[in-house]
């Protein structure tokens, strides 16, 4: 496979951030979260924490969910997710390179070599806290406030919809795709 010089790939990674930057003004841009095969907007989330080894993506959404803000920027990246059984409280989810788990109960992990914690606010009358993945070089928090009742649904939705893709996969997704190389 032929690799692009170090200076074009940067140049070029360079344009798709200013094509990006220059779509969010557009509605349905700003709102789009990165998908888990959108090569172009993961190098975009993979490089604003460039020491995380996994990146949030959007797997799938189930039904009634939708992504309603997306913004990447030096040290971190956010997007909220809605469900239209959450009574209008979204699901703030981030990637920075740490996070803050004192407190947080250690659940079964969800990537390979990482950790999952559950720190949870309030069990009623809502059912309200924050997951933590913390894995080498970084972390992706989900900020959730559920009803009771639709809290179990709801929960597991916000699992199916957010997948943690390997920057190592990302960085061959991005090299065969964009014929580039992802820094670092």
């Amino acid at each position: 496979m032929k690799r692009a010089p170090r200076r074009r790939a940067g140049a070029l990674l360079a344009g798709a951030v200013l094509v990006a930057g220059s779509l969010t003004a557009c509605g349905s841009v700003l709102t789009s979260a990165p998908d888990c095969t959108a090569a172009t907007r993961l190098a975009l989330v993979a490089q604003s924490v460039p020491t995380a080894a996994y990146v949030p993506c959007i797997a799938d959404l189930p039904a009634g969910w939708t992504v309603t803000s997306f913004a990447a920027e030096d040290g971190r990246t956010e997007f909220s997710l809605l469900s239209d059984r959450a009574e209008g409280r979204a699901v703030d989810v981030w990637l920075a390179e740490r996070c803050a788990v004192a407190g947080a109960t250690p659940e079964p992990p969800r990537t390979e070599g990482g950790r999952t914690y559950l720190r949870l606010d309030s069990i009623a009358p809502r059912y309200a806290g924050t997951l933590y993945d913390v894995f080498p070089g970084g972390c992706v928090s989900y900020r959730f406030d559920f009803a009771r009742g639709a809290h179990i649904a709801l929960m597991e939705g916000l699992l199916e919809s957010v997948d943690l893709l390997p920057r190592r996969q990302l960085r061959l997704d991005v090299r065969r795709q964009l014929d580039v190389e992802l820094d670092p």
